[in-house]
C-alpha cells in the first residue's frame, strides 16, 4: 500500500513538477545506488546508472499515470536497467575486468549471498565435472585459502603440479563462464578468493 505522500509526489511528478522530482530524487538516490551497487560492485558505475535511471524516470513522467507505487516502479526500472547494463558489459572485456576487480575488493553481504545461490550452484556443478584431485586442489586454494606451497606440502606433490591443477580448473570455469556470458559467475568466483 502506498502512502498518501507518495501518491501526491507521483501526481506532481506526472504533471512535470521538477521540485517534486528533485525531492523524490534526493530521498531515493542512495537507496537506488546501494541496490545497483550489489550487482555492479563499482561505486562510480553504480552512480552513473542511478543517474540514468532517474533521467529515464523523468523523461517518462507523462506515462506514470498507471503506476501504483512510484518507489516500486523506480526499483523495477533500476533492476531492469542494471541487468541490461550487465548484459552489455559481458561483451566488453575492459568493463568486465573493472567490475570483477571491484567485486574482489568488496565484501559480500547476506542479501548478496541469497541472490547468488543459483550461480554458486552452477559453479559447484562445473567444479564437480573436474577430476577429483583438481577439485580438491581448487577447494583448498580458493575456499580454504591455502597457498600453493601449503597445498603442495599437504598433498605431497610439487608446487608446479598444484599450479597446473589450478590452471586447469580456472580454464574450465572461464570457458563455461564465457560461453554463458554470465558476469555474476565471475563475481562469485572472485568472492571465493
Amino acid at each position: 500500500m502506498i502512502s498518501h505522500e507518495e501518491d501526491i509526489a507521483l501526481k506532481r511528478i506526472c504533471a512535470g513538477d521538477s521540485n517534486a522530482f528533485s525531492e523524490f530524487y534526493r530521498k531515493h538516490f542512495n537507496l537506488v545506488k546501494l541496490f545497483i551497487l550489489r550487482y555492479v560492485k563499482d561505486p562510480d558505475v553504480a552512480e552513473d546508472l542511478v543517474q540514468e535511471v532517474f533521467i529515464k524516470l523523468w523523461d517518462n513522467r507523462s506515462n506514470l499515470g498507471e503506476v501504483r507505487s512510484l518507489k516500486d516502479y523506480l526499483f523495477i526500472i533500476s533492476r531492469n536497467y542494471t541487468f541490461n547494463f550487465l548484459k552489455k558489459v559481458s561483451a566488453d572485456q575492459a568493463m568486465k575486468e573493472k567490475i570483477i576487480l571491484f567485486a574482489s575488493t568488496t565484501s559480500i553481504n547476506a542479501e548478496d549471498k541469497v541472490v547468488s545461490e543459483e550461480y554458486y550452484a552452477h559453479l559447484q556443478k562445473v567444479l564437480s565435472s573436474l577430476p577429483p584431485q583438481t577439485q580438491q586442489i581448487f577447494r583448498m586454494c580458493r575456499e580454504e585459502e591455502k597457498s600453493y606451497q601449503e597445498v603442495s606440502a599437504l598433498l605431497g606433490i610439487s608446487k608446479d603440479a598444484v599450479k597446473k591443477h589450478m590452471v586447469r580448473s580456472l580454464k574450465a570455469l572461464k570457458l563455461t563462464l564465457q560461453n554463458s556470458l554470465d558476469i555474476f559467475l565471475f563475481l562469485i568466483i572472485n568472492t571465493l578468493r
